[in-house]
């Protein structure tokens, strides 16, 4: 049995980001203690097309882990290729 402390919370949303502050695309919202099931939700919603406007996160605990800014390219900020290890903590 894993100890509340020791427990992991895993959130993986779209952040839209604008001017006067960023919006949390509800629909693409995920919560889950599985690094597998969060792993899955991150992979599915990197295939959606968004804008440069548009950032995926994954958090652990509400510590960003994993960020890509769609329409990134190589050497961008926020460029996460579709074969990287995603980290887990």
């Amino acid at each position: 049995m894993v100890a509340p402390q020791d427990l992991k919370t895993y959130r993986i949303y779209v952040l839209k980001q604008r001017k006067g502050g960023s919006e949390i695309l509800l629909e693409t919202k995920t919560n889950t203690v599985s690094f597998e099931v969060a792993k899955t939700a991150f992979w599915q919603l990197y295939n959606m097309q968004y804008d440069n406007k548009h950032l995926l996160l994954m958090t652990c605990n509400s510590k960003k882990i994993n960020v890509y800014r769609y329409q990134s390219k190589l050497g961008d900020d926020g460029y996460l290729s579709v074969d990287s290890e995603l980290n887990y903590e």
